[in-house]
């Protein structure tokens, strides 16, 4: 009998023990840190240098889905200076994609890196000559695709700023696995594109192929409109363009108030896409309808900086649209809902009952309906 009931316990042991055992693909390594004095974040050199030993232990930590899933592996193979990985990941990507294009400056960056080791001689000599060769080779559109702006610069700037502010307040010496993998895209993005950037600021300057803003110039790389040639289909530049935008959501969290609201940066686009496809500026009839938390992007500088601490960014642009010929209402109830005054608001803004009316009489009035969310 004790035989027995030794057997039992030992097989139900061994039962409970597997089912303990995480599987292969189990993300288990997510409770694991890695070493990383806060002080770091002070030092720039030491930060530098410690780099990419945390992308090889976010490589490490990898499980078989994640690296067939992709995401961001370039990322952390060129931070952990393993260039042919890098490629390789880039090759697989863009086969996978059937888009030549995909990734591009770090597929040349890191094969100047090879060559530099290789063959010595200056690496942004190297870079910059692979990357004009590969740039001249493409098609207008594709030349195009790569010619981004200093506005995604300071794009990437912001967000990885915005997160060692926040690692730092953690005060802690380690990282977890998910903030290393945040930490090595974040600081992957605006280190090498900065670097990269300077090196091909002179190959894609021209304007030809660089993002037009013909009526609205405040959002920057929100409301750019890329150069296209062969257009076959072109709008009527004759007739009355009545359009219609409602705005209901607004980030109020963190950093994102500090820049232009989404749904607003995307009107100002599609205002120059129209004005950019040949329409006349004096053709176009816009009425932008605000409700619900997008009444927060229109509060006047004084009433912004007392909620967020900073003054609106969003005023140079209201007022661009406006200049523009943009007729704005807010909607009563909204604004009473939202403890909200007329005086809390920017000047020129006008005030309905309700949304739902605004949004009723002008469509009968014949106005396109464009609902600008986020």
């Amino acid at each position: 009998m004790r035989k027995l009931l030794s057997i039992i316990l030992f097989i139900g042991t061994c039962v409970i023990s597997s089912f303990a055992q995480p599987k292969a693909d189990e993300p288990t390594v997510q409770t694991q840190k890695i070493y990383f004095p806060v002080s770091l974040y002070d030092d720039p050199k030491a930060f530098d240098k410690a780099i990419p030993t945390v992308a090889e232990k976010v490589i490490s930590n990898l499980s078989d889905k994640d690296k067939k899933e992709h995401g961001n592996l370039v990322d952390y193979y060129m931070l952990a200076g393993n260039y042919q990985k890098a490629i390789d990941e880039i090759d697989s990507v863009q086969k996978k994609k059937d888009d030549l294009i995909d990734n591009v400056e770090f597929k040349i960056y890191s094969i100047a890196r090879l060559k530099e080791k290789t063959n010595g001689g200056s690496f942004d000599k190297i870079f910059k000559q692979d990357y004009e060769d590969a740039f001249n080779k493409l098609s207008f559109k594709k030349r195009v695709a790569l010619s981004f702006d200093s506005g995604g610069l300071i794009f990437f700037k912001k967000e990885y700023t915005a997160l060692i502010e926040k690692l730092k307040k953690n005060k802690e010496d380690s990282l977890s696995i998910d903030d290393a993998k945040e930490l090595s895209h974040k600081y992957s993005n605006y280190t090498y594109y900065n670097q990269v950037y300077t090196l091909i600021s002179p190959i894609i300057s021209d304007p030809q192929y660089r993002p037009m803003y013909p009526a609205i110039k405040e959002a920057k790389y929100m409301a750019g409109v890329a150069p296209v040639k062969e257009i076959d289909e072109k709008p009527d530049p004759t007739i009355r363009y009545k359009l219609l935008m409602e705005l209901t959501s607004f980030d109020g969290k963190d950093e994102a108030v500090k820049e232009i609201n989404g749904p607003l940066g995307e009107v100002s686009r599609k205002i120059n896409l129209h004005v950019a496809a040949g329409i006349p500026k004096n053709r176009i009839d816009l009425v932008i309808i605000v409700h619900a938390s997008a009444l927060y992007a229109f509060m006047n500088n004084e009433k912004y900086k007392r909620m967020y601490g900073v003054e609106n960014p969003n005023a140079r642009l209201i007022k661009e649209l406006q200049d523009f010929g943009a007729k704005i209402i807010v909607c009563g109830q909204a604004m009473t809902w939202f403890h909200l005054e007329r005086s809390d608001m920017l000047p020129g803004i006008k005030q309905a009952l309700t949304a739902q009316t605004v949004l009723s009489t002008y469509e009968l009035k014949g106005y396109k309906f464009y609902n600008v969310g986020w």
